[in-house]
């Protein structure tokens, strides 16, 4: 397969084709030296256009590469930031949720603490006023 960037040079195979009809020896050495460099040239031309163009894009992807590079770690960035204000939040909302069971389960001690105090008590008083 050809490389992309090599591609006919125009009006050449034309020229020679007709060159040779009229007269197959029509070109003198020089001409055909001339010739020679003129195509060289040509190549050369076409080679650092191509070489250029690759440079270009080579830079143009670099470029691109790192936007997105940028990109996503902006977006893990923003991502990580969400997830630990979601953990946080969280996490406060079972440390009420905690909290309050804790209470709850204080006041039910204290009740039954009171209770027991009192039938105690009673108990105490029944059995010094029974004595």
């Amino acid at each position: 397969m050809t490389p992309q960037f090599y591609r006919p040079i125009p009006g050449f195979s034309e020229t020679n084709n007709r060159i040779s009809r009229e007269n197959p020896r029509s070109l003198s050495g020089i001409d055909a030296v001339k010739k020679i460099v003129e195509t060289e040239a040509q190549a050369r031309r076409i080679v650092d256009e191509a070489s250029a163009k690759a440079q270009q894009m080579i830079s143009e992807t670099l470029e691109q590469a790192e936007r997105i590079r940028q990109e996503a770690i902006a977006r893990a960035q923003q991502r990580r930031e969400e997830i630990l204000r979601e953990a946080k939040e969280k996490a406060e909302a079972e440390a009420r949720q905690s909290d309050k069971e804790t209470e709850q389960i204080l006041d039910t001690y204290g009740k039954l603490s009171e209770e027991r105090k009192a039938a105690a008590v009673s108990k105490a008083v029944e059995l010094i006023l029974n004595a």
